[in-house]
């Protein structure tokens, strides 16, 4: 876990890039219909161009700003203007990057809240009402560098279930998903195929000994448009570890038949209705012995129009969680939805 957090911050600080190539980036989105992701390349290249100017024309656009209703990038303006000055360009950056919200980390999967869940599969040693929920962000490392338009991308993905109803409310098991990834869009209309996408997954559940889970995985993932549906099958290869000469030993694998119970890969449909997003994911062993699967269901329906999502989340099988991956699971849970 602490490589991947250094590997990110590491490229996070040296891998900027010129305005030029940023606004043609935000071109290439704005001409596939990609409107949001072109704002954010265009945001990003004005930002990299204000660090450029000088004191006097920031303070002089100051003057014009209103009083309210300020937007981030010009609050910014107004705090590199009116801060102590830094003699370091990199100290610049960084207050400027720090006022401005310019980091560039974006929702990477869904980010929700489920306040209320119940399993009626859970054990009899905790409740079968908990909290759940997943937080998801992804940086963007470097773009185009074979000239695919493909984008390297740093993704984390942290899901928690809570067991807040309890005295003690302790968190049960939270699963920790660093991935490094690369996305390579499909330039075709007359395809159904519009990228497909090769990372590296670690997911471990940070616990010791008799409690610990982790694995390494390597992934293909591929994304089609067929009418109003959107099918992203994806296939993995574990990376092996050396087994364990005593259950016990801290090194070696700690869940040797993890693929007995997720497989080999699983496959993701969404279905947009309005503003509302449908989304099922489906895996199986493909085992005729020893057949295990899981499903998971979500609907996500807007809240008026707070920008916020009621979430809907079914879950059936095996798998849910690294702690339980070989145990059957029948969840159910209602919450929000902060991102899609």
């Amino acid at each position: 876990m602490r490589f991947f957090l250094s590997l990110f911050l590491f490229f996070s600080l040296l891998l900027a890039e010129p305005i030029e190539q940023m606004i043609e980036k935000a071109k290439n989105f704005e001409e596939n219909g990609q409107i949001e992701e072109a704002l954010f390349w265009y945001k990003k290249a004005a930002l990299k161009n204000l660090e450029k100017l000088k004191d006097e024309p920031i303070l002089e656009a100051i003057e014009e700003l209103p009083k309210e209703g300020i937007a981030p990038i010009q609050r910014a303006q107004i705090y590199a203007a009116y801060l102590d000055p830094y003699e370091d360009k990199e100290s610049k950056e960084t207050i400027f990057q720090m006022l401005s919200d310019a980091f560039g980390l974006r929702p990477y999967k869904s980010n929700y809240i489920i306040p209320v869940s119940y399993d009626d599969k859970s054990p009899s040693n905790r409740q079968d009402i908990e909290a759940k929920f997943q937080l998801s962000l992804q940086k963007e490392l470097g773009y185009n560098w074979l000239g695919l338009d493909e984008s390297y991308n740093f993704g984390y993905t942290q899901v928690s279930w809570w067991q807040v109803y309890d005295d003690s409310s302790p968190f049960r098991e939270t699963n920790y998903q660093p991935e490094l990834f690369v996305t390579i869009p499909y330039k075709s209309n007359n395809s159904a195929l519009k990228a497909i996408q090769f990372g590296f997954l670690h997911d471990s559940n940070g616990q010791s000994g008799p409690f610990s889970r982790s694995w390494n995985r390597i992934y293909a993932q591929a994304y089609f448009q067929l009418g109003g549906f959107f099918i992203t099958p994806r296939v993995w290869q574990r990376l092996e570890e050396p087994k364990k000469n005593h259950p016990l030993d801290a090194n070696g694998d700690d869940n040797p038949d993890i693929q007995d119970y997720l497989g080999y890969g699983d496959l993701s449909v969404y279905y947009p209705w309005g503003r509302n997003l449908f989304k099922g994911t489906f895996k199986n062993n493909l085992s005729r012995h020893s057949n295990k699967s899981g499903i998971e269901l979500e609907w996500s329906f807007p809240i008026f129009n707070t920008g916020i999502f009621g979430f809907l989340q079914y879950y059936y099988g095996y798998g849910e969680s690294l702690i339980d991956y070989a145990k059957l699971t029948h969840r159910i849970g209602l919450g929000i939805s902060l991102s899609r």
